[in-house]
């Protein structure tokens, strides 16, 4: 059922709304990340590996390993059902639907749209509004497509555990979808949509574990891996300077992304080094340095990589800092 109305003017959402920004075309462009949420790896499983891997219309249950904070993790992915042309049919999420949850999220910033009551967080909106935020944004989709999405994203199942199994958490990226049929949007265009987020995204709203990112910079970002390197620096490397690197390897971010999966190493550092020269474009680094770890043979065994902060990324980490010390402080 819909929220209640006061759910829309919660404290914490409140600040969860709240950005810190010089102008309000700036406000626009922020966002936030969520701190476990979007270090899980779940949208790395392209349209074109799902044709590879489906049978018979359907797909099997996956895992994978990952790092957060140290610790390693396993997630595990339970395909979507969805009916196609009165077939049942599988689907992981992928690149498209990260881009609608990103979108959602986005929306959620807006005072009016977005809801906190309880356990419960979500947005409020209309599919024009949803399509043309991610047209705006430079990702066009039909009205199939996104709410094809949606439902992938309902009934996605994502299982985090130890790698032991003994303890777990399991969600999806949206718990709760209200729909409007495309009866009612002939009827009335402005018909609202809502959708709860995934308990984690709760939980970081409540517990106020997420942070301020320029989530327009991100939207451009042409490459899947170049924006999860831009959520992750954004979230992460909270002390960017000019006198300081952040430092990844090519092993560790195949491992916690899912998104190099060539068969050669040097294919890997090849996509990884493409996005990196992304982020200089857009001025998320200034630089980066490489040094490469060769085994028998001269092949590429792993890398590490040294990036440097660009002014612009550093001062939006500045007030990110700040902004994040401004709602601790209440």
């Amino acid at each position: 059922m819909p929220p209640a109305t006061q759910a829309f003017h919660a404290k914490q959402l409140s600040l969860f709304q709240d950005f810190l920004c010089n102008s309000p075309d700036e406000r626009l462009s922020l966002s936030n990340t969520i701190e476990l949420w979007d270090a899980v790896p779940k949208y790395y499983i392209t349209k074109r590996a799902q044709e590879d891997l489906r049978k018979n219309g359907f797909l099997p249950t996956i895992e994978r390993k990952f790092v957060f904070r140290k610790n390693e993790m396993v997630v595990t992915l339970r395909p979507a059902r969805l009916t196609v042309d009165g077939k049942d049919k599988e689907f992981y999420p992928s690149a498209r639907e990260e881009l609608v949850e990103d979108v959602l999220r986005k929306l959620a910033c807006g005072v009016g749209n977005g809801y906190l009551d309880g356990d419960r967080s979500g947005v409020s909106f209309t599919l024009h509004q949803l399509r043309k935020e991610l047209s705006e944004q430079g990702h066009t989709f039909s009205y199939y497509q996104v709410v094809e999405s949606l439902k992938i994203l309902r009934r996605t199942s994502v299982q985090i555990s130890s790698p032991d199994g003994n303890s777990f958490y399991e969600t999806s990226p949206l718990t709760t979808l209200m729909a409007v049929t495309r009866e009612d949007l002939n009827n009335n265009p402005d018909s609202r949509w809502y959708v709860d987020f995934s308990a984690l995204v709760t939980e970081g709203i409540q517990r106020i574990k997420y942070r301020q990112y320029n989530y327009g910079l991100m939207m451009r970002l042409k490459g899947q891996l170049s924006r999860y390197l831009h959520k992750r620096l954004s979230h992460n490397f909270t002390q960017a300077s000019l006198l300081s690197s952040y430092t990844i390897t090519l092993s560790s971010v195949a491992r916690d992304s899912g998104l190099l999966d060539c068969k050669k190493a040097n294919d890997n550092k090849r996509k990884l080094e493409e996005s990196l020269r992304e982020l200089i474009k857009e001025k998320v680094l200034m630089r980066y340095e490489a040094e490469v770890v060769r085994g028998p043979r001269n092949a590429i065994v792993d890398a590490k990589y040294d990036l440097f902060p660009d002014h612009d990324f550093i001062s939006e980490t500045k007030r990110s800092n700040k902004r994040l010390s401004m709602v601790e402080e209440g």
